[in-house]
């Protein structure tokens, strides 16, 4: 079984975590005050949430790791990463993928807690002839 977690941007690995790796005190504790912050409310797909379970919780904070991908602030979508994988310690990977709507630009971020399936790969069969 593998330590690593990844998070996939529209099929393509962007960050991994490896839990063997201990969190580091001060980190852990940064993420702490992410969940105190969250416990005092949230805005979640434009519902405001008094008091959010976790799944709310790591709803919120996957949407704003793509944000900060998506604005290239490496740092803030490293934390909000470590906040994933360590709140959820079953884990395995998180995708997300972009679709244009009329409305904009949707995000949606799929958790996946069993096995990592792999996306797919195209292979292309290229016969020879026999002699």
């Amino acid at each position: 079984m593998s330590d690593k977690v990844g998070f996939l941007m529209e099929g393509q690995e962007v960050l991994s975590y490896d839990r063997s790796h201990a969190l580091p005190d001060e980190q852990g504790e940064y993420l702490d005050s992410m969940d105190v912050k969250m416990a005092q409310g949230i805005v979640l797909a434009d519902k405001n949430i008094k008091e959010p379970d976790l799944q709310q919780k790591s709803q919120f904070v996957a949407m704003n790791l793509v944000n900060a991908l998506l604005s290239e602030d490496d740092q803030t979508a490293i934390i909000m990463f470590t906040y994933l994988v360590n709140r959820m310690p079953d884990l395995k990977q998180a995708r997300a993928k972009t679709k244009n709507t009329e409305s904009g630009q949707r995000i949606g971020v799929e958790f996946i807690f069993d096995e990592v399936k792999s996306e797919g790969q195209t292979i292309k069969f290229q016969p020879t002839k026999l002699h």
